[in-house]
């Protein structure tokens, strides 16, 4: 994930606008038959772990679209930055708008627990995206693969035959629970390839420029690096930078990426980046809608069984979604519907 001065100015103004379009929360009625009462509208809120970048806008788009369809007020917002006290702050004020359920892809796993607890107590179900909290009340958590993604990813370039080769992993955050997933997963891949070696970590923090940044000098040390593996969406742009700087060619380093951001797609047709991994973030959205719906609409629980009395689990504890490859076979697929997919 990529944030700039542009998209920070741009997803403030789309948050104002959003919270004005949606009701800031407030509960409306619906039409009913002749004589009978007419039904409050539900609102759900979904809080992301940083607003206004590429990587959400599937996420944003889905969650609106469901809720003009399914008749749900729907608020999308988050912090502009990865700051947990600030997406703290805005769920505290969803909270306090008594939205009737939450998603929330939490910045901090840790520091998010006690909020959700707040309004899980609050009478508001949380279910939990990408992130999960698991020390927390939530519901369930959705997600996708994380170690077994990484190894999915890294089986797909390197050859369980293959000669010494060298990699790097560019990561986004430490203490992000799925960024340290995937890069679990490549220090697996290394295991599993005994000829394999991980001779450096980098922390690109979701900017390009500064895993450029960092990756520049480890491209100096170890100029027969054979992969990077991007861990994060931004991870494989700021690899491509580093190497375009240096004077490599495309492909002389196997790099992959995690996302599927449009200039990604475009470095995977310049030959630049082999694969990148795509979560199916729609699909992962349309669940958590769908489980909040139920809970709220009282149709969650089988209404035969004892479950909610004796703590009965009416859902997985961890949905864990599977990744899809994007390579150059089927990448112009993922290109935005009004941009051109080729290249």
């Amino acid at each position: 994930m990529h944030i700039t001065r542009r998209s920070t100015l741009v997803a403030a103004v789309a948050s104002i606008l959003a919270l004005f379009a949606t009701g800031c929360g407030r509960t409306e009625e619906s039409a009913a038959p002749a004589g009978q009462p007419a039904q409050p509208i539900k609102t759900f809120a979904m809080n992301v772990l940083v607003s206004g970048v590429p990587f959400f806008n599937d996420t944003q788009d889905t969650w609106r679209a469901m809720g003009a369809g399914l008749n749900v007020k729907t608020i999308y917002g988050g912090p502009l930055d990865t700051d947990a006290q600030k997406q703290i702050q805005q769920i505290e004020a969803m909270i306090a708008q008594r939205v009737d359920g939450l998603v929330i892809a939490p910045t901090d796993s840790a520091a998010l627990a006690p909020v959700i607890n707040r309004a899980v107590d609050a009478g508001i179900p949380v279910v939990t995206y990408l992130n999960d909290v698991p020390q927390s009340k939530r519901l369930v958590s959705i997600t996708a693969e994380r170690e077994e993604g990484g190894l999915r990813v890294g089986r797909s370039v390197v050859g369980q035959s293959a000669g010494p080769a060298k990699g790097i992993i560019m990561f986004s955050q430490v203490g992000n629970e799925e960024q340290e997933g995937r890069r679990r997963g490549f220090e697996m891949l290394a295991r599993e390839v005994k000829t394999l070696q991980i001779v450096a970590t980098v922390s690109d923090k979701f900017d390009e420029t500064v895993g450029a940044t960092q990756l520049r000098p480890l491209l100096a040390k170890y100029p027969d690096v054979n992969y990077i593996f991007g861990c994060g969406s931004r991870s494989a742009v700021g690899a491509v930078s580093a190497l375009k700087e240096l004077h490599y060619k495309p492909g002389q380093v196997t790099v992959t990426g995690w996302d599927y951001d449009e200039d990604v797609l475009d470095l995977i047709s310049q030959g630049w980046v082999k694969v990148t991994a795509a979560q199916n973030t729609p699909y992962m959205t349309q669940l958590a809608f769908n489980v909040l719906k139920a809970r709220v609409g009282g149709w969650l629980y089988p209404i035969n069984r004892l479950f909610e009395e004796n703590a009965v689990r009416p859902v997985p504890e961890k949905i864990v979604v599977p990744i899809d490859l994007v390579t150059a076979a089927n990448s112009k697929g993922y290109y935005p519907r009004k941009a051109k997919a080729a290249h």
